[in-house]
């Protein structure tokens, strides 16, 4: 008796303790929120509406609402107001201000701007339809974007729809605000629904300023050569691309008595910028390029001149300007830093790299030494860059071995004639069995000569051919372990660029074409791949 009343005195105690323990919270929340109504209903006709108002199943929040939200056909922003725009609230009301066009179907898509209040779940893409006359219009087009060059396209790319009753004129994006839109949003992907039988224009926009036109100089574009007929043409593919446009001058700003910065916009041209005052023998200055921005600088040797004029030359015009020199602000001239670019090792197939932050003039080979690890004295060479900010010292990187680089002092000569203090730099080389090796077999689908690029997983180029001029074995060796990709230019004029297009005149980017998959290379470790060109590949190349 006394064990069966222990045995449940232990249960219930262990019962107990049970039911003292924290709750698991149960799974987490992934349901998107549900509209319940609409009032005037989904697809309503004859709508004669000042305001619709949609009631969700649960507490629901707007997400940068007004960047998302999209009205085909475009309605004006200051036309319509939508709330809450801050808060949480389980009906949304979209309140128009000016009147609607007649016997017209308007779609307003949310894009993924209304999320469930607790775990931001998105009501992906919804979408209201109504039409002001009758009939609802059925009829869609839809397609995918890809970016002409990058192996990534951007996000929220705009496609604008313009029905054609006449003869086309290009300046149409310009000038005349689409008739449709859509908008991929995060996806690469688009689709028009809801649109009438007819004639269209259609182009495809990395919008900057979402104002519907297109700015060359900002904005990317996809176009294709012909006008499309609905119910035809109802699957159209783009490729974006950034224009090269005429070159415009910022205003130039003073920087020291010694640097003076000039923004820009479009094809840079240094042979467009022309100092206008008249310098002394002994004075000499250059030009540079900031490599992450749109700004040249003019470096001066030496200034005893309290303002230079400038010709800034442009398409149709030349603007003279005057730079005036505030010689309060002089304590900022730059002084000569030399540092290495390339860090502690330095690996098989590359070269030693210096940057410097003030262009540089000469390079005294004779003052460099190189030594390996037996003290062994290693050839080398020596080249700057055009930019003149970054020494290339190139030598056989042989493996496994230590190299002590040795920069005596005015080894360096920057413009102003400032050179460097003594330098030293300890690298060592790796192993052969540290690196993997591709062999790639390239299988082109014309006669045309094509680039070859080894790229990273940053998008940066490793190693490249520029003449690709017949199906062959291409070798990339000594690659270190990570991920890779290639990718293939077309390069239809044979100027080892790739070329980008221009929508007035019509022409298209050259072709570029990505290796289908990511490649992952391995230590001691060689693969063997092709790259064919005639087999259909995940790639930016589009149908049309």
């Amino acid at each position: 008796m006394r064990k069966i009343i222990y045995t449940i005195l232990s249960l219930a105690l262990i019962s107990g303790c049970a039911k003292r323990g924290s709750p698991s919270g149960g799974p987490m929340d992934s349901i998107p929120p549900v509209l319940v109504n609409a009032n005037p209903k989904l697809n309503s006709t004859n709508f004669d509406s000042e305001e619709i108002r949609l009631t969700f199943d649960e507490f629901v929040k707007l997400d940068k609402v007004q960047d998302q939200l999209i009205i085909s056909p475009p309605v004006e922003k200051s036309a319509y107001e939508i709330k809450p725009l801050t808060g949480v609230t389980k009906k949304v009301f979209l309140k128009f201000i000016d009147t609607l066009d007649i016997n017209t179907t308007y779609t307003i898509n949310f894009g993924n701007s209304i999320k469930d209040n607790n775990e931001n779940n998105p009501l992906t893409f919804f979408s209201y339809t109504f039409s002001t006359g009758e009939t609802i219009d059925s009829l869609y087009v839809k397609g995918n974007i890809s970016d002409a060059y990058d192996i990534d396209t951007d996000e929220y790319v705009s496609i604008h729809l313009y029905r054609i009753d006449s003869t086309l004129n290009d300046s149409i994006i310009f000038n005349k605000r689409p008739t449709y839109i859509s908008n991929s949003l995060d996806s690469t992907s688009y689709k028009f629904n809801n649109l009438k039988e007819g004639k269209y224009f259609i182009v495809a926009m990395k919008d900057v300023d979402n104002n519907y036109f297109f700015d060359p100089f900002y904005d990317k574009i996809g176009f294709i050569d012909s006008i499309i007929t609905l119910p035809k043409d109802s699957i159209i593919d783009f490729k974006l691309f950034k224009e090269e446009t005429e070159l415009i001058w910022d205003k130039p700003h003073f920087l020291n008595s010694e640097k003076i910065g000039f923004g820009y916009y479009g094809k840079l041209d240094f042979n467009r910028l022309v100092i206008d005052s008249k310098l002394p023998d002994s004075i000499d200055y250059t030009f540079t390029k900031e490599i992450e921005k749109d700004t040249i600088y003019l470096w001066l040797t030496r200034n005893s001149f309290d303002s230079l004029n400038f010709n800034l030359i442009e398409k149709d015009t030349t603007k003279l300007t005057t730079v005036k020199f505030d010689r309060k602000r002089d304590t900022l001239i730059d002084s000569l830093s030399i540092s290495a670019k390339t860090a502690n090792v330095i690996h098989l197939r590359e070269s030693f790299k210096l940057s410097s932050n003030i262009p540089i003039k000469k390079i005294e080979d004779s003052l460099i030494n190189i030594r390996d690890i037996d003290s062994i004295i290693v050839p080398f060479t020596t080249s700057l860059n055009d930019n003149l900010d970054e020494i290339d010292i190139k030598f056989e990187v042989s493996p496994s071995d230590n190299y002590r680089i040795f920069i005596l002092p005015e080894a360096i000569r920057d413009i102003k004639g400032v050179t460097n203090d003594t330098l030293q730099f300890n690298l060592v080389s790796q192993a052969l069995e540290d690196y993997g090796n591709i062999y790639l077999d390239v299988i082109r689908n014309s006669q045309s000569k094509f680039i070859l690029h080894l790229l990273n997983s940053n998008g940066d180029i490793i190693r490249k051919y520029n003449n690709v001029n017949e199906n062959s074995t291409f070798n990339f060796d000594y690659i270190r372990p990570g991920k890779y990709t290639f990718r293939l230019i077309e390069d239809l004029n044979n100027n080892n660029l790739w070329d980008t297009g221009n929508y007035l005149n019509r022409v298209k980017p050259e072709p570029v074409y990505y290796f289908p998959s990511e490649l992952e290379v391995r230590a001691n470790w060689d693969l063997n791949e092709t790259f064919d060109l005639n087999i259909k590949q995940s790639v930016n190349d589009s149908i049309n």
